[in-house]
């Protein structure tokens, strides 16, 4: 059925038996549903058309951007595969008339072009030629389906590509990579870009380069296709995107290293990471699992889990330079289903994303398609539904979810990765202890402050055995499996020392504890505070986190020091709580929403 017969049917309505049924949708008045797609951004809408490319046999893709005024108007996608007959073409902006459903390669949900098209702007247009001069097109226009002026995708007419892209399709060059588009092809133009995040072309090329290079690296890897993104009239913006490995093994990945000088990026260095190696796991897992397949029959299928951790002179090095930044944004478990990644994330098989050991180590899944009813994977590819789940709620059930398998592999080994590392940068430590830099702010203010506290309280009346251990408890549970005498006395030197843990989705999102001979500021990484507030200060950069600890760390020592008054040091506990709660309920509002 046709996009105008569904339309039709929905509109009007229509009788059977004298009976004026109702209309399901009126889409004159669902334009904005249509527009809201579900996908998390414009890297991702651009990664559908760029499935269709690869799907199409496409050997290069261009991106580009036409700008007014400094921001991005029209993003065009061109790319040098098949093209599509008419047919196909008229069908290709069809929502739910997919002409891939086969479980093999990218394809299979069909509701990717207009959809991901739609999520940017409110008018798309396809060109699609098989032959050289043949060029036949189609459009979809969200303001003429509101006003009822489109009603159908009309048969597909000879089209005339707009001249700010049509001097691409004739060849382009961008980094010696010569690109021809004239045999054969298709164009996705999207206009008046209208939801696009940036709206400028550094920082959205910026993030094309990061999240697409992530998503697509073993194509570009493997040289199967290259991607490219230009400026239309400029060639200041010109670019290839490399792969962005999160398990850092490619040679030709975004971020390569020198041993001799581990602390930044080099061009033609060597992969900074290598494969886990711990007993029976070396490299990969090749776990099997069971699927029901469309007819109704139990089969196996494989999934490989690639486990990789840091080389020793990088991870040495340290986290505050440009690898270990670039490490910092990698921070998680890449989901690749038919050598495209789908999701990424923590998935519920570690705690706490900035815990900076986190960062030095990679972990990837990789299925195939027929798999796609195991994992859950979204009609628009962008998600997998991966997540803890009680195993008791499955008992009876023939395939359990699939996270009850993965949890039994992944979380034990992410805890020798870690572990390990841990070691492995004790032993590289100098024996001057080198606070955080908020941290040594405090202490240096007041180190030899005469003001009793309570965190000095209980350093002079408690056995420093007991502080000993109680601070190694600590490092227990914050995840250090094994803590070291030096790990324990580098603990218990800031005046104010911060931590990061998960203590429960409630109401505390600080915990102040002075048991240690120190005052331990606890940021609670579970609480709404976290994931709403703190999380964006981090994004902000070092400086604006730093500032803003010191605001953290300025209420726990004012708590610290009210220790000889009972009254006030009470009052400042309940100003915590309360404070807490009135957070929580503001950061819950639907205005935040």
């Amino acid at each position: 059925m046709s996009l105008g017969h569904l339309i039709f049917l929905i509109t009007i309505g229509y009788k059977y038996n004298e009976v004026i049924m109702a209309n399901i949708i009126n889409l004159t008045h669902y334009t904005d549903a249509l527009r809201n797609t579900g996908y998390k951004n414009t890297e991702s809408a651009i990664a559908e058309i760029i499935d269709n490319s690869f799907e199409a046999n496409a050997k290069d893709i261009l991106i580009i951007c036409r700008i007014e005024k400094r921001n991005i108007v029209d993003i065009a996608i061109l790319d040098n595969g098949d093209g599509m007959d008419v047919t196909t073409l008229q069908n290709s902006l069809v929502i739910g008339e997919g002409t891939r459903r086969a479980r093999k390669g990218m394809g299979r949900f069909g509701v990717g072009l207009p959809q991901a098209s739609l999520h940017v702007a409110p008018l798309v247009e396809v060109y699609s030629w098989q032959k050289k001069g043949d060029v036949k097109s189609v459009y979809l226009d969200i303001n003429k389906i509101k006003t009822g002026q489109q009603v159908e995708i009309e048969n597909p007419c000879d089209g005339e590509i707009p001249d700010y892209v049509k001097k691409y399709v004739n060849g382009y060059s961008i980094n010696h990579r010569e690109m021809n588009f004239e045999n054969s092809g298709t164009l996705v133009l999207w206009r008046n870009c209208d939801r696009l995040t940036p709206k400028t072309v550094k920082p959205l090329f910026d993030r094309f380069n990061f999240l697409i290079g992530r998503k697509f690296r073993y194509f570009i890897h493997d040289n199967k296709c290259t991607i490219g993104f230009t400026v239309c009239n400029t060639k200041q913006f010109d670019d290839l995107i490399k792969p962005n490995d999160p398990l850092y093994l490619m040679k030709n990945n975004v971020v390569l290293g020198d041993r001799n000088k581990p602390e930044d990026s080099v061009d033609n260095g060597e992969p900074i990471f290598e494969h886990w190696e711990n007993g029976e796991t070396i490299g990969c897992i090749d776990h099997n699992v069971q699927y029901i397949d469309p007819r109704g029959n139990l089969k196996d299928s494989k999934i490989r889990i690639t486990f990789t951790w840091a080389k020793y002179e990088f991870q040495k090095a340290g986290g505050e330079n440009k690898i270990g930044k670039h490490l910092k944004k990698n921070v998680g478990i890449s989901v690749v289903r038919a050598n495209r990644e789908i999701d990424f994330g923590k998935f519920d098989f570690f705690d706490d994303v900035n815990e900076p050991q986190h960062r030095w180590w990679g972990c990837e899944i990789k299925f195939l398609p027929e798999l796609d009813e195991r994992f859950g994977v979204s009609n628009n590819k962008q998600q997998v539904e991966l997540f803890e789940v009680d195993s008791s709620d499955y008992l009876d059930d023939q395939i359990k979810p699939i996270w009850l398998e993965l949890v039994k592999i992944i979380k034990p080994e992410i805890k020798n990765i870690y572990a390990k590392l841990k070691g492995r940068k004790k032993g590289s430590r100098s024996k001057t202890y080198e606070l955080r830099t908020e941290e040594a702010v405090v202490t240096s203010i007041e180190d030899n402050s005469t003001v009793k506290t309570s965190s000095s309280y209980v350093s002079e009346n408690t056995p420093k055995e007991e502080l000993h251990d109680r601070i190694k408890k600590r490092l227990i549970e914050d995840g250090n499996p094994n803590p070291s005498d030096e790990d324990v006395e580098s603990a218990g030197k800031p005046v104010i020392k911060i931590e990061y843990r998960d203590i429960g989705d409630n109401s505390t999102f600080i915990d102040i504890s002075t048991r240690m001979g120190n005052c331990w500021l606890t940021i609670n990484t579970g609480s709404i505070f976290y994931r709403q507030l703190y999380s964006q200060i981090e994004s902000a950069g070092d400086d604006v986190r730093k500032a803003f600890n010191l605001l953290l760390m300025a209420f726990a020592r004012a708590e610290d020091e009210s220790f000889q008054n009972a009254t006030l040091h009470e009052a400042f506990k309940d100003v915590r709580e309360e404070w807490g709660k009135k957070l929580r309920k503001y950061l819950q509002s639907d205005y935040l929403a």
